[in-house]
């Protein structure tokens, strides 16, 4: 997730010090909390990933461990794990577990800012994503062989290097730009995501999505209100991160319908572990005891961000959810409100009111179109 690797760069600044701090009386709470999600999504139904509770039967498309059952969706594109749901409530369901993941997100980043009070950037990414792994390991060894089986290992691979690549341009973009400039380059990842959706996935992204990403993009903007001055042509470094980002996600939809969830979160965290220990070996930090307690629920919380958001690319188009990227700030100003007693400043709240109205209209829109076509496909079949 993005938002964990600007909180985890920018831990080391003043705001994120207090914060810290402040976090230290929640994160038992939000430790325990973690574990016990993620517990009941692993172990429910045999260790099989379900779908969120509807009363639309779902068929057992992506096992938690061994080969994935692929079948053919007949009621919305490119969500084959939606096949007996109408295109509505695929969607509804896909931006469900997508906004979902934010909220994992905003977990780990209570975390990652404690930790990243002490622990250097590169060393919490390396830990993190070896917890990840660690924690999924006893569960593959008791599946058997068949669990660790993957037809595109390379495929891994590249994913972890996109990730490594796209926190490494991160941090270099930090050090040459101020923090809100850098978030509001990075936020230029849904452009990409879309343009790469279309391109490489061939999948259809209409004006309302780019309008509505753009709402979104101009919230950010009043959130963070960068000024034109902090630009400068090195920021470059900071788009490609963002095209990293967008690749990312574009890999994990191309490929959530064909590999099992389970190799997508174990060979992912594995191939960024590798990747991030080049950066974390040398500047190594001694680890205390209870830092490995926030370092397991990390683990824990990584599989549950991208199971979430595997989840969501089963739904809808990787495009689909790119409007509603610009949430998270949302749901971060609540976060703050709810667990730091903070209050959302003037600039946050003038922000999340462009924010909002974006988002509702893409719901609207999305969702009068998938009954529109549904309804004439249900003429069509009544007229044959």
């Amino acid at each position: 997730s993005r938002s964990i690797l600007h909180q985890q760069v920018y831990s080391f600044s003043t705001t994120t010090v207090r914060m810290a701090r402040r976090s230290r009386s929640v994160g038992a709470v939000m430790l325990a909390t973690a574990l016990l999600l993620l517990g009941t999504s692993f172990f429910k139904e045999q260790l099989g990933f379900a779908a969120p509770s509807s009363s639309v039967s779902t068929p057992n498309r992506a096992r938690f461990a061994g080969r994935a059952e692929l079948t053919p969706s007949s009621s919305v594109a490119v969500a084959a794990g939606s096949g007996t749901l109408s295109k509505k409530q695929a969607y509804i369901t896909g931006i469900s577990w997508y906004l979902m993941h934010f909220v994992v997100s905003i977990g780990n980043d209570g975390i990652m800012k404690f930790l990243g009070d002490s622990l250097p950037a590169f060393q919490i990414v390396f830990l993190r994503f070896a917890a990840a792994a660690a924690v999924l390991l006893p569960i593959l060894v008791t599946k058997g062989k068949s669990a660790f089986k993957s037809a595109r290992m390379f495929m891994h691979v590249v994913r972890g290097a996109l990730l490594c690549l796209g926190i490494g341009l991160w941090c270099q973009g930090l050090q040459i730009m101020p923090f809100a400039s850098c978030v509001v380059i990075n936020n230029t990842m849904p452009f990409f995501k879309m343009l790469f959706a279309q391109l490489i996935l061939g999948e259809k992204v209409g004006k309302e999505r780019w309008l509505a990403s753009l709402a979104g993009f101009i919230g950010c903007l009043v959130v963070f209100n960068p000024t034109s001055a902090t630009f400068q042509p090195l920021s470059l470094v900071l788009i490609l991160s963002a095209c990293c980002f967008a690749m990312l996600d574009i890999f994990n939809k191309k490929y959530s319908e064909s590999e099992t969830i389970t190799s997508m979160l174990f060979y992912g965290s594995v191939a960024t572990a590798f990747f991030a220990a080049f950066k974390a070996v040398p500047s190594w930090v001694p680890v205390t005891g209870g830092q490995l307690g926030l370092i397991a629920a990390l683990g824990v919380g990584a599989n549950g961000l991208l199971y979430c958001l595997l989840k969501a690319f089963n739904y809808v188009d990787a495009s689909a959810t790119c409007p509603y990227r610009y949430t998270e700030f949302i749901l971060s100003a609540i976060a703050g409100i709810l667990f730091f007693a903070e209050r959302p400043s003037p600039s946050t709240l003038l922000g999340s009111c462009i924010i909002l109205p974006s988002v509702i209209y893409t719901a609207m829109v999305e969702t009068r179109e998938t009954a529109a076509t549904e309804e004439s496909l249900s003429e069509s079949k009544a007229a044959a």
